[in-house]
C-alpha cells in the first residue's frame, strides 16, 4: 500500500544546514523530492548567496552529483556539491539535505518528501 512521508528541514543562520532522514521501515520502491518553501533574506539577496535540496543518501550509499566547482561548491567529489533534488528508486532510509550558502544572509525552510510506489 502506497504511504507519503513528509519530514521538515530548517537551514538557520545558525548552520546553515539541516538534514533529515525518512526511514520506511523496509526496503520498497520509492519516489522522493525535496523542496524549498520558504527563503528568508536577512540582507540582501546576491551573488553570493544560494539555497540548495537535495537528496544525499540512500541505504548509505551517496547519490551523484549533479552541479560541482564554481563559486558556491566544492571539487568533483566534494560533499558540498549537489546531488539529485528528486529520484525514483528502492531503498529503506532516504537522506535529505537543505543548504543554504552564505549564513549571513538568508535563512530557508523545506520539506523532505517521500512516496512508496507499492
Amino acid at each position: 500500500m502506497a504511504q507519503a512521508f513528509v519530514a521538515p528541514m530548517f537551514a538557520l543562520n545558525s548552520t546553515g544546514q539541516a538534514s533529515v532522514t525518512i526511514d520506511l521501515l523496509e526496503r520498497r520502491p520509492f519516489l522522493a523530492w525535496c523542496t524549498v518553501t520558504m527563503t528568508d533574506s536577512l540582507a540582501n539577496f546576491d551573488r553570493d548567496n544560494a539555497i540548495a535540496a537535495d537528496i544525499f543518501l540512500v541505504d548509505g550509499v551517496v547519490q551523484p552529483i549533479r552541479v560541482f566547482n564554481g563559486d558556491h561548491f566544492g571539487p568533483f567529489g566534494s560533499g558540498a556539491n549537489l546531488r539529485p533534488g528528486a529520484i525514483r528508486g528502492f531503498g529503506r532510509l532516504i537522506n535529505c539535505w537543505l543548504r543554504v550558502f552564505h549564513i549571513g544572509d538568508l535563512e530557508a525552510y523545506g520539506e523532505a518528501i517521500v512516496l512508496t510506489l507499492d
